[in-house]
């Protein structure tokens, strides 16, 4: 008996920790960043082409990690011609580091559904720590069967760290204003 009433706790205990993996809708999600040009203006971007997955126990309403990553080469600025420089090897090396990564280390919830996560991004093969403000909304039932959460992140982030040294600042500002909104599905 007593081993039968342990084995039920035990098989409890791993129900209470199983993961709830969310999956970026792409569809619904956008990954963009604007710079100073010419210290006058903001240009702004976007990367099309990405994937992710958020660890996120709906009950606890708890973030237990972020994973994704980035195309590198779908960068989209409005303009082909600024869009096939970002990605030779003045900026984005595209042909050599096709792809930017994020894997959070450790995250501290600050609120109701508002997190810091700090994490390792990779940008030109070099991993760099670095933390944003996460916000989650939700859940919410879709229609078809799933959960869904919002994921709100930005902050600011300064090209220069991250490896991208070409033109000066009075050219191409070094602040980077990042803005992530992603939706994610969760199927039980």
């Amino acid at each position: 008996m007593h081993r039968m009433l342990v084995g039920i706790i035990g098989l409890m205990m791993a129900a209470a920790v199983q993961a709830e993996i969310f999956t970026v809708d792409t569809a619904h999600s956008g990954i963009g960043f604007a710079v100073k040009h010419l210290m006058v203006s903001n240009t702004k971007g976007s990367f099309n082409t990405f994937e992710g997955v958020i660890d996120y126990d709906i009950a606890g309403q708890t973030l237990k990690s972020v994973e994704g990553s980035i195309d590198a080469a779908s960068i989209d600025t409005n303009s082909k011609a600024r869009d096939e420089h970002l990605r030779n090897e003045d900026f984005f090396n595209v042909s050599k580091f096709p792809k930017i990564t994020f894997k959070s280390t450790s995250i501290e919830k600050t609120g109701d559904q508002t997190f810091t996560v700090t994490g390792k991004l990779n940008v030109l093969g070099v991993d760099r720590d670095v933390t944003l403000p996460v916000t989650i909304n939700g859940p919410v039932d879709d229609p078809w069967g799933n959960k869904r959460i919002g994921i709100e992140a930005g902050g600011v982030l300064n090209r220069r760290e991250l490896g991208i040294t070409h033109s000066p600042a009075a050219m191409i500002a070094d602040e980077v204003k990042v803005d992530i909104a992603a939706e994610a599905t969760y199927k039980e």
